[in-house]
C-alpha cells in the first residue's frame, strides 16, 4: 500500500521569524565574514540585514495576531539570522553535490504565500527577507529531494527531509566550516549559539542575558540599540 505524499508547505513569514526563538570548531574566519562554509562566505552585513528583517517580522506578526511583540535582544536575533543563513548554505551546497535542484515554482510559492506579510516590513528590509525566505525554502526542498531519492517516491515530506538531513551529515563533516566566535561555534555538524564573552556572568541579571530566550524584564534594561524592535 503506497504512502500518500504530503504536499510541501512553504514556511510562513511568522514561522521564519519564530526560528530566531528556537535556534539554539571555530577557526580564523575571513575578515568581514560571520561564517565561512567551504569556499563560500556569509558576511556580517548579510547577518545584520536578515536580523533587522526578522526583528520587523517578529513585530508585524505580533501585531497581526493582536499580541504584544516579545522583547528580544539583538544579539540573539543575529545568532538566529546566522543560523538560518548557515542552514541555507549547507543545504544548498549538499543539494548541489548530490545533483538535485529545488522546484523553482515551489520556491516562488513560498515567497508568494508570504507576500502580504513581507509588504508590512519596512521597504528597505523587504528584499532581504524575501531573499532569506527563498534561499531557506530552496535548501529545504533540496533536502527533501535527496531524501525522497533515497527512500522512494512515496516518502512523505517529513520522512524525506529527515532522511536528507541524515545523509547530509557526512557531507557537512567534510566541509571546512568556520564561525566568528562572537556568534557562537560550529560543533558536531551544527551551529551552537552563544558568542564568546570577555567575562563570566556572575549576577542573576548577567546570567539572564546568556539564555536563549531571556526574560522581557532583562531585555528592557538593554540600550535601545541592543533591543529588537
Amino acid at each position: 500500500m503506497s504512502v500518500a505524499r504530503r504536499r510541501w508547505r512553504p514556511a510562513r513569514l511568522s514561522a521564519l521569524a519564530a526560528a530566531v526563538m528556537v535556534v539554539s570548531g571555530c577557526g580564523s574566519v575571513h575578515p568581514g565574514s560571520a561564517a565561512v562554509v567551504g569556499s563560500q562566505s556569509i558576511s556580517h552585513a548579510e547577518v545584520d540585514d536578515v536580523a533587522a528583517a526578522l526583528c520587523s517580522a517578529n513585530l508585524e506578526s505580533a501585531k497581526a495576531q493582536g499580541q504584544a511583540a516579545q522583547a528580544l535582544p539583538t544579539r540573539g536575533v543575529r545568532e538566529g539570522a546566522l543560523q538560518i543563513l548557515l542552514e541555507t548554505e549547507l543545504n544548498q551546497q549538499f543539494g548541489e553535490a548530490e545533483g538535485v535542484a529545488a522546484n523553482k515554482q515551489q520556491v516562488s510559492q513560498a515567497v508568494q504565500q508570504n507576500a502580504q506579510g513581507i509588504a508590512l516590513l519596512p521597504a528597505d528590509q523587504q528584499e532581504d527577507f524575501r531573499t532569506a525566505l527563498a534561499g531557506y525554502a530552496e535548501g529545504q526542498l533540496m533536502l527533501i529531494e535527496v531524501g525522497r531519492e533515497a527512500l522512494g517516491a512515496d516518502a512523505t515530506d517529513d520522512e524525506a527531509i529527515a532522511e536528507g538531513t541524515r545523509l547530509r551529515g557526512p557531507f557537512v563533516d567534510s566541509l571546512d566550516v568556520e564561525v566568528d566566535p562572537r556568534y557562537g561555534t560550529f560543533e558536531d555538524g551544527a551551529f551552537k549559539r552563544g558568542g564568546t564573552a570577555l567575562s563570566v556572568a556572575a549576577s542573576s541579571q548577567a546570567r539572564a542575558g546568556e539564555r536563549a530566550n531571556p526574560p522581557a524584564g532583562y531585555v528592557s534594561t538593554l540600550p535601545v540599540s541592543q533591543q529588537c524592535s
